[in-house]
């Protein structure tokens, strides 16, 4: 646990939303979330969002830097001052689209412990160079008698086998999964997983109990219950007093909503709700992922005129999933000229409306490199060469997306389908590491995995080889992939 006496910080850089809910100054977020111990103090964990755009960079070598002065500050309602920390950050960019984009940010992190009272929490953030100052404020009110349910911690992602010396301590990190702040409490339905974390106040509760079941919905904006998400039963036990999960955001419109639980078997109904915003989906392109493009010289070359020998072969590694095997034979006999000029006539023959001023295509397939790059890139290969990303770069985002994200016995899985293409492929993170292997596939240029490739396009079983483990039982799955998927999935 954090020492009282001093303020911790994690720094993060993130792909952010536009400022959108919670506490906000400028465009500045700040959360704060109670937990309760059984020691009657309350731990708080809090994150500020500090977006790029609100700090100078300059040119520090290859890359640009951006420094800031940030600030933490409890009061009391009377203003009196508890708690006031402050440190330097150092924020970088590789390029100047990065660093000016509105889609980045950086996170900051914090936890202290705090007795009952009424306080208002402040950070305030100082650009070094310019001197300006952002600050962004929140009331925060820690109860003398702690509730059933603390506040609900949400992340659109989290990062799996984080492990910290023996005696350190990280906020946001439950065990060994870190939960990547979310202050502005917005997600996207192309990235449609929302996490969630909160922990049960054993003291609370009317009488003694071993478990407590729960009920979880979401609510939209006017109360009507839109999504029922079921019952949550929680041990409570010395060593465990909380619940974790996921759930998807796909189905939601675009609006404000509440997450709810509620106890219906505590004696009195308790109850705690959050709230979260769906956006709606990402307009903003996000050229500083793209290769530097440079405007056109000519007629000929449209598109890539100025890309150094090494660019254009990063364009061309992108692009090879969409030739044919003979377009990428013959690309591979061509030099720096002859590959530019075949790049060149191979967007303006794909673009479905070569009337407009921009080429459509080129525009696709910048977006979802992004989008790859950004939710499915591993320690092994960057987004669009895993197999999530290779599929989700040749067909974009998938009509209907069926999440498991927590499978006990197995490992999470999700099924995609493309009902206008009439194509399924299914994804298995049975490593458990982040690393979705494609296990089902209706496009006979993916194949998935044998065994569960035969499983699934007959009704026996199969002695074909397999990369997944034996004596695991994929019943499930196989069962899943049947009645959801779109595709009739028999390859030649």
């Amino acid at each position: 646990m954090p020492d009282s006496r001093r303020l911790l910080w994690l720094t993060l850089a993130l792909l952010a939303p536009p400022a959108t809910s919670l506490a906000q100054g400028g465009s500045l977020a700040l959360e704060t979330n109670r937990f309760y111990s059984e020691q009657g103090r309350t731990l708080i964990e809090g994150a500020v969002e500090i977006p790029y755009t609100l700090m100078t960079f300059q040119r520090d070598g290859e890359t640009l830097r951006a420094r800031a002065n940030v600030e933490v500050i409890v009061e009391k309602a009377d203003g009196e001052s508890v708690y006031n920390t402050s440190h330097e950050i150092t924020a970088e960019a590789f390029n100047e689209a990065m660093a000016g984009s509105e889609r980045v940010s950086t996170i900051e992190t914090f936890a202290i412990y705090a007795p009952a009272g009424e306080y208002t929490t402040k950070a305030r953030v100082t650009d070094h160079v310019s001197g300006r100052s952002f600050e962004v404020s929140s009331p925060l009110a820690v109860p003398a008698t702690p509730p059933l349910i603390s506040d609900m911690l949400m992340a659109n992602q989290v990062r799996k086998d984080v492990r910290l010396q023996e005696g350190s301590y990280l906020p946001y990190l439950i065990g060994t999964t870190m939960f990547n702040p979310n202050p502005r409490r917005a997600f996207y339905r192309d990235s449609p997983m929302l996490y969630f974390y909160y922990e049960v106040n054993p003291e609370a509760l009317p009488e003694t109990h071993e478990s407590v079941a729960l009920d979880m919905r979401v609510k939209d904006a006017g109360g009507a219950v839109v999504k029922d998400l079921g019952k949550r039963t929680i041990t409570v036990t010395e060593d465990r007093n909380f619940d974790v999960g996921a759930f998807s955001i796909a189905g939601l419109a675009p609006g404000r909503y509440e997450l709810e639980v509620v106890c219906g078997n505590c004696g009195a109904e308790l109850s705690s709700s959050s709230p979260f915003e769906v956006m709606p989906p990402h307009t903003e392109r996000l050229t500083f992922l793209e290769p530097q493009v440079a405007a056109a010289q000519g007629p000929v070359l449209q598109y890539y005129a100025d890309l150094s020998p090494a660019q254009v072969d990063s364009v061309i590694t992108v692009m090879e999933l969409f030739l044919t095997p003979a377009q990428q034979q013959l690309v591979g006999t061509l030099n720096e000229t002859g590959k530019k000029q075949f790049l060149n006539r191979f967007l303006e023959s794909a673009d479905p409306e070569p009337q407009t001023p921009e080429n459509e295509f080129k525009q696709a397939v910048e977006q979802r490199l992004a989008y790859s790059n950004q939710f499915f890139t591993s320690s092994q290969n960057p987004g669009f060469k895993t197999d999530r990303g290779r599929i989700y770069m040749l067909y974009g985002p998938p009509t209907e997306r069926i999440d498991k994200p927590v499978e006990a016995t197995v490992g999470p899985y999700v099924i995609w389908n493309y009902s206008n293409q009439g194509e399924t492929f299914a994804f298995g993170d049975f490593r458990k590491d982040g690393s979705y292997q494609l296990i089902y596939s209706t496009d006979e240029r993916f194949p998935g995995d044998p065994s569960i490739q035969n499983m699934v396009d007959t009704d026996s079983g199969t002695s074909s080889p397999t990369f997944l483990r034996t004596g695991r039982g994929y019943e499930n799955i196989i069962t899943d992939i049947r009645q959801h998927r779109t595709g009739t999935g028999d390859q030649q």
